[in-house]
């Protein structure tokens, strides 16, 4: 797989007088100025992040009625089932809605179904088992928008729904007791980007205000790794919900959490997005890869430190199992393209072999390193199923629209999507993929680019200006961290490590400063740090030793001109 050169973008600066405007020093306020932050009241609330970036629940359609249902549930004593989905947002958030329910003393039976028999949704089967269990109360996680037919059932068979939901609608609702969803066209709520975990937030949220309680702050543990997880955008209340649950993270009694950590080799009170993201997430999302969830959510859920040790040790041997399996469906997948003439506009790679579970992986890691939309299906005899990720040129889930027809089951984002298909309609598929892509991609250039906050020089990371970058956070979708150039570096230390040798180890030194460097998967630029480089990075700690010390995380150098 050849890489792909980036384009170094450096993005514009402030208008002359914004710092003093602002209040703040000039490179203190040319970073808040990239994160739209324009005035004194947008800069204070930013930085503080507290509850005031917190939306009033009831806001959102149905929220009153679904807090009505569950109080009368409660008062009866009912039998409550909770359906989430077999990705880490939808088994945060049942976790959540479990954990908030069982400390009202409320019977309570999760479900996360099985991803290679059940597939997507809520299904016929899992509402008959928990009717059959004696659930008369069914409340839906991260799903449930679209389940017209189920929730008929689910009525029918004498069980009310309430749905909590963040994906897109259709134009026919479920005839469910609520549906909660900031996408729903009576929708008054002021924020459309919360998660599945931030949706089953806001009704415990509602729930416990109309109880007269206050909500456990624990919870919102779930609440940040299911953000993290669906990649919510960090900003506006998804921020609050964050770094609150960051710092909760960083101190948590939760016994699963504790585990995933030790297993990741992850020190609490130092975890921060990044170590979510690469660390605990893939962990707690490969069992559903795999087949059943299940585990993950048990891990979650569970009082017993002894449980937690043990069903972190099974996920650890599920996430080796995951990791060969991956690797060998992409290489399949490399191959499949190298028989090709020149790179598609979009890529379709397709096996029997592969399992639904690395579809997604497979098709994340071929958009990356080809900077094309990329779809990735596991071919069946009869029905096929597939995962898509996309590039921000490409909309990929509009691209489907246009062939809704040819679906049993599709949906998503503009650049994160699956489906669900005969067979047989693949060819008509792609065919009308091709056609969309090499429409709409025609003019552009389909390069790569880094955004980069502004150039500096390595003598600009003082204590000071360091202890604001961090006071930015938490990072991700929607508020990246800061991006640095830094022009005429000189390495004073530069070898490859990893386990294939694909990542570069440096020590980097400009004028009378010098900084330790990590380039993933850059190891193939080694010759090119013999003399003077120029380099794009972000800052933060190395807290592998019994010291934290400064580490730049660079992700891409050149050769200084």
């Amino acid at each position: 797989m050849s890489a792909t050169a980036k384009f170094w973008r450096t993005r514009e600066f402030p208008p002359v007088g914004f710092a003093r405007q602002l209040g703040f020093p000039p490179f203190h306020a040319h970073l808040l100025y990239n994160r739209d932050i324009h005035s004194v009241e947008d800069a204070e609330l930013f930085l503080n992040s507290d509850k005031r970036l917190l939306n009033d629940p009831a806001l959102l359609p149905d929220m009153n009625r679904a807090v009505a249902r569950l109080r009368h549930a409660l008062d009866h004593g009912e039998h409550i089932g909770i359906f989430g989905d077999f990705d880490a947002d939808g088994i945060t958030g049942t976790a959540l809605l479990t954990t908030a329910l069982r400390e009202l003393n409320a019977k309570v039976t999760p479900y996360i179904p099985n991803r290679v028999d059940e597939g997507h949704g809520l299904n016929p089967a899992a509402v008959t088992q928990l009717r059959e269990d004696g659930v008369s109360l069914l409340i839906t996680v991260d799903c449930g928008a679209t389940s017209i037919d189920e929730v008929d059932m689910a009525s029918g068979l004498g069980m009310d729904t309430i749905i909590t939901d963040h994906h897109s609608v259709l134009p026919t609702l479920p005839d469910a007791h609520a549906l909660i969803n900031p996408r729903h066209p009576d929708s008054r709520y002021p924020f459309g980007d919360l998660t599945g975990v931030g949706m089953s937030f806001k009704l415990v949220e509602a729930l416990y205000d109309a109880l007269n309680l206050e909500w456990p702050e624990h919870l919102l543990e779930f609440v940040a790794l299911g953000t993290v997880a669906d990649v919510g955008p960090l900003k506006d209340e998804n921020r609050f919900l964050v770094k609150r649950g960051l710092e909760r993270i960083n101190q948590t009694r939760n016994p699963g959490i504790r585990a995933l950590a030790d297993r990741a080799r992850l020190k609490l009170g130092a975890l921060d997005t990044e170590s979510l993201s690469f660390g605990i997430i893939p962990r707690l999302n490969v069992a559903g890869r795999l087949g059943s969830a299940a585990v993950s959510l048990e891990l979650l859920v569970t009082e017993s430190m002894n449980t937690a040790r043990s069903l972190a040790g099974e996920i650890e041997g599920k996430n080796q199992e995951r990791q060969e399996i991956t690797r060998r469906a992409v290489a399949e997948a490399e191959q499949q393209l190298d028989t090709r003439d020149g790179t598609p506009p979009i890529l379709i790679v397709k096996s029997a072999d592969w399992i639904p579970g690395v579809l997604g992986l497979i098709a994340g890691r071929l958009s990356e390193a080809y900077y094309r939309p990329a779809i990735a299906v596991s071919l069946g005899k009869r029905t096929s199923r597939a995962s898509a990720r996309s590039i921000h040129e490409f909309d990929i889930i509009a691209a489907l629209n246009e062939s809704s027809d040819l679906f049993d089951r599709h949906g998503g984002h503009p650049q994160a999507a699956g489906f669900t298909m005969p067979t047989a309609s693949l060819p008509h598929l792609e065919r009308s993929l091709e056609s969309i892509a090499a429409e709409s991609l025609k003019d552009r250039e389909l390069t790569p680019s880094i955004e980069i906050d502004c150039e500096v020089q390595l003598s600009v990371f003082t204590p000071r200006n360091f202890k604001f970058i961090q006071s930015l956070a938490p990072f991700g979708e929607g508020n990246p961290a800061p991006v640095f150039l830094t022009r005429g570096v000189r390495a004073l230390e530069s070898r490859l490590v990893g386990a294939n040798r694909q990542h570069l180890k440096l020590r980097l030194s400009q004028g009378g400063t010098t900084i330790d460097a990590i380039a993933f998967n850059l190891g193939y630029k080694v010759n090119e740090t013999r003399k003077g480089i120029d380099v794009v990075y972000t800052i933060g700690l190395d807290t592998w030793g019994s010291r934290p010390r400064l580490q730049m995380t660079v992700q891409d150098l050149r050769a200084s001109r």
